[in-house]
């Protein structure tokens, strides 16, 4: 059963069914312990986040997205850029959010290539 449901899934990504991802209008900043998105990037929030920081993040594309029912496949960021870059102030967060946007976007072109 799942070898026909990932040859069902391979056929529809490569006949172009799929729609792309909206995203969500919520700006509810999510609880600890669930993961927000961004492209293909999953970022895992293990300690509480503050208001601001959250409105940030939002403003950045990051979006609450629940992943019990969600099939796609996305890129854990590393805990330890993810510590860093809360911790950080905000010229220095928004410099390490490039650089891992920068490398994401990089390891992407490197895999359509392939």
């Amino acid at each position: 059963m799942k070898l026909f449901t990932k040859l069902i899934d391979n056929v529809r990504t490569m006949t172009g069914v799929r729609k792309p991802r909206q995203l969500s209008g919520s700006i509810d900043k999510p609880p600890v312990g669930t993961s927000i998105v961004r492209d293909d990037l999953r970022m895992r929030i293990r300690y509480p986040i503050d208001d601001e920081l959250w409105q940030w993040l939002h403003a950045m594309d990051w979006r609450a997205m629940p992943l019990a029912n969600n099939r796609r496949r996305y890129r854990l960021v590393a805990e330890k850029i993810v510590l860093r870059m809360f911790k950080a102030d905000p010229e220095e967060r928004l410099a390490i959010h490039n650089r891992l946007i920068r490398v994401q976007t990089q390891e992407s072109r490197i895999a359509e290539l392939n």
